[in-house]
């Protein structure tokens, strides 16, 4: 997760850290498709780097790391 930490307390340095789609549905074993409507209905919008075809899309950590935790935990 490109250094993301777990503890909550984000420092500037953690309001940078970014994580792509792939990286996000492997650690949740979900499908790309599925992850990308969760983080889209949650509001969570990605930061293109870059232009184009060879631009990245990524999600910062700081956005989605809060969306995990709210979410309800399963026993």
């Amino acid at each position: 997760m490109t250094g993301a930490t777990s503890n909550s307390s984000a420092t500037p340095h953690d309001e940078r850290l970014t994580v792509s789609l792939k990286t996000l549905a492997r650690r949740l074993d979900a499908h790309r498709s599925s992850v990308r409507r969760w983080l889209r209905e949650a509001g969570i919008h990605p930061v293109v780097l870059g232009r184009g075809r060879n631009g990245a899309i990524r999600y910062r950590w700081a956005d989605v790391e809060s969306w995990l935790t709210s979410l309800p935990q399963v026993d």
